[in-house]
């Protein structure tokens, strides 16, 4: 090997250090956009005079758009340059932030909820994709966690500052600072990352895009919020505090579970992640009157888990198509996991029914929880990892 050959494979990691940093401002920029939503019910509900059924086609909106954009968007993702694709798509997310923010009415507001889900729910295909191309398999994991942790720092940073702000200024401000701020990183992205064009290089394969979407079997189901304040017995005034433990463990879990998947393989930590995660699940959803304490203390242990997943998991998922493949696959998966996203959020809120007595049928939920992360531990093992 030359000196100029071993200086370059030195500072590789230094490059995909910067290269991870800016796809995970990037990430933040549309987990915040999405997850904001949701603490703002209360003040848009008020300010537009709507009950929580229409608020809640606020959220969908997204949901569905994001979903079936990842679906069209999977016919030519791997047919361009992968930084092209990404700016292109940040784009779209930046302007329809704005658009929240600018909305006069609630119709406005539910449009433009339609055009960030477009574009917001296939970043993180994008850049799951770029990790899978240009970070080495040994540094995958780690990369990845560094990553996932954008959604901590959204839960800890950004939605009590986008709050705080909404309460002085108006929810629209909250939208027109995070265009901002994601407009400068967009900045970043287009100065500083590099093309990526090595997977059309390839043989593009022939194989359908309904042949890679049967790989994949997602189940989520939310309401723990509900369920905190209505049957836990805590305060709403608590919920940031709840939820600020829980993205603090997720934001130090994540990185170090990825550097775990990295020495003794994604497989083996998703299982044994998963084993930890089924009576924790279990255990949360049976919970009754309880201290602020003991809802912090599992609330967190189910948040820890779950990132302790989904790292391990995309990394494992991310290295079993190859790379003139990988771009369509990954957004293939972002377009089910949107889907089923909406399905279960639906279906769980027709198990739990209307008015807070349904909420004692919580346990079933995390059952249902509890079993699809016993059958996706199952399925991982025909899970073949191939780059």
């Amino acid at each position: 090997m030359t000196t100029a050959e071993h200086s370059s494979d030195a500072q590789a990691p230094r490059r995909e250090l910067l290269l991870v940093l800016i796809l995970a401002g990037v990430q933040f920029s549309h987990i915040m956009d999405f997850v904001i939503m949701m603490p703002l019910g209360p003040q848009l509900m008020r300010v537009f005079g709507i009950a929580p059924k229409q608020f809640g086609l606020v959220v969908s909106v997204y949901t569905l758009s994001a979903s079936v954009s990842c679906f069209l968007a999977a016919l030519f993702m791997d047919r361009f340059d992968r930084k092209r694709v990404l700016v292109s798509i940040y784009a779209g997310l930046v302007i329809g932030t704005f658009l929240c923010g600018l909305a006069p009415t609630f119709s406005a507001l539910v449009a433009a909820r339609v055009v960030t889900g477009i574009f917001g729910g296939l970043l993180q295909a994008v850049i799951l994709s770029i990790i899978g191309d240009v970070v080495h398999p040994s540094r995958r994991g780690q990369a990845t966690g560094m990553v996932m942790a954008a959604f901590a720092v959204a839960s800890v940073v950004g939605v009590p500052i986008g709050l705080s702000i909404a309460n002085h200024f108006g929810w629209q401000m909250t939208f027109i600072l995070l265009a901002v701020v994601s407009a400068l990183n967009f900045i970043l992205a287009v100065r500083f990352l590099p093309p990526i064009r090595e997977h059309l290089a390839r043989p593009q394969v022939a194989a359908g895009v309904l042949t890679d979407m049967v790989r994949l079997l997602s189940l989520r189901a939310t309401c723990v919020s509900a369920f905190l304040v209505t049957v836990v017995g805590i305060t709403e005034g608590d919920l940031p505090t709840v939820y600020m433990f829980a993205g603090v463990a997720s934001f130090f879990i994540s990185p170090t579970i990825g550097r775990l998947s990295d020495r003794w393989g994604a497989r083996r930590i998703f299982v044994s992640s998963s084993i930890v995660a089924i009576p924790a699940i279990i255990l949360f959803s049976l919970l009754k009157q309880a201290s602020l304490v003991m809802a912090i203390s599992l609330n967190t242990l189910v948040a820890a888990v779950g990132a302790a997943r989904m790292t391990p998991s995309l990394t494992l998922i991310n290295s079993s198509v190859t790379s003139e493949r990988r771009g369509r696959f990954m957004t293939l998966i972002a377009s089910v996991q949107q889907l089923f996203a909406a399905v279960a959020s639906y279906g769980g809120g027709m198990i739990l029914g209307e008015g807070s007595a349904g909420l004692d049928r919580f346990p079933v939920l995390g059952a249902i929880v509890a079993a699809s992360m016993l059958l996706s531990s199952l399925l991982s093992f025909l899970i073949k990892p191939v780059a």
